[in-house]
Parts: C-alpha cells; sequence; structure tokens
C-alpha cells in the first residue's frame, strides 16, 4: 500500500473516491464536523487529505486527515481522522510516511484525537497515552445567586437578628454574564 497527500487543487478530482469514507469518519466526530466542513478544510489547506492506495495504484482503501497545530512550545503534526478498510495493511505505512513528513515540516512531535481502540494500536508502535478529553452535552443556563455583603466601608454590620445566615440572597438568574 501506498500513501500519498493530496494537494488542495487535486481534492474535488479525489472525492468521489473517497465519499464513502467521508461517510464513515463523519459519526466519529460526534457533531462537531459534517462533510462539507471537512472538504472546506480541505480546500482551504487547512487540513492535509492523504490516500492510502492499493498496489494497484487506482484503488483508494484509506485517507488520513492532518493538520499541523502550533502550540507556544511546539509544533505538532495532528492526526485528526483516519478511515478506511484493512487498516492494519496500511497503518504503519502511514504512520511512517506521515511522521517523515512532520520532521520535513518542523514538527516535533505527533498526536491523535480518536476511540480508545487507537491507543492498544499506537502503543506497539512507540505512540503513549497523554490525556483524556472528557465532555458534557446538554448544557443548560443554571439559576445564578449571589450573596450581598454585610460590609460598609470595609466594617462589618452588627445585626442583632439570632438568625444564622450570613448575608441576603439576590436572584440574579435573569441577568447574563
Amino acid at each position: 500500500m501506498d500513501v500519498y497527500l493530496i494537494p488542495p487543487e487535486y481534492v474535488r478530482q479525489v472525492y468521489p473516491n473517497i465519499d464513502e469514507f467521508m461517510d464513515r469518519l463523519v459519526p466519529t466526530t460526534h457533531g462537531r464536523f459534517d462533510k462539507v466542513d471537512i472538504l472546506h478544510d480541505m480546500l482551504t489547506a487547512k487540513e492535509h487529505l492523504w490516500v492510502v492506495v492499493k498496489e494497484d495504484q487506482e484503488t483508494i482503501v484509506g485517507m488520513i486527515l492532518t493538520e499541523i497545530t502550533v502550540y507556544p512550545r511546539k509544533r505538532m503534526l495532528s492526526i485528526q481522522y483516519a478511515a478506511g478498510d484493512q487498516l492494519d495493511e496500511w497503518m504503519v505505512e502511514a504512520l511512517r510516511v506521515l511522521e517523515n513528513w512532520a520532521v520535513d515540516n518542523e514538527c516535533t512531535a505527533m498526536e491523535i484525537t480518536g476511540r480508545r481502540g487507537w491507543v492498544k494500536k499506537l502503543k506497539l508502535h512507540e505512540w503513549e497515552e497523554e490525556f483524556v478529553v472528557v465532555k458534557k452535552e446538554g448544557l443548560k443556563k443554571a439559576e445564578l445567586k449571589i450573596v450581598e455583603s454585610e460590609k460598609t466601608d470595609g466594617q462589618k454590620k452588627r445585626r442583632r437578628n439570632t438568625s444564622n445566615t450570613t448575608g441576603r440572597v439576590k436572584n440574579l438568574s435573569k441577568q447574563t454574564a
């Protein structure tokens, strides 16, 4: 299997051959991207499209999307997505090609964000799990309350109240930050 980088100007020509892989890939974004979003990123060179081709040089069996991520202290090749058939037959070669390209582009490391199954596969190739991403869906606005100070000019107000409250609660839930 051979792995090729597709320049942005050729993405439209290759796209019909990877559309099936895009259909598999989009659900793994968990609603973050749709096919049109990913296509836009490939056409604008935000993401790099790599294709894996059989020895016949005609059949595409996989695709990989990468992006160079520049952190304040590191430049890394980020493997955003991969989809295809016969992964075990081309993964090692793909990683080798991507690592060479990363070094040529002054990256000091590579990273991948993906499902837990990648950790086991990549550990065999000197990769290590760095951290876990945790998310919360279905966000809703909570009622916020604020306690008003009992102090005036830095002096504590004395109250003859026997209650154990330390302040007044004011409902500000209708106000936005």
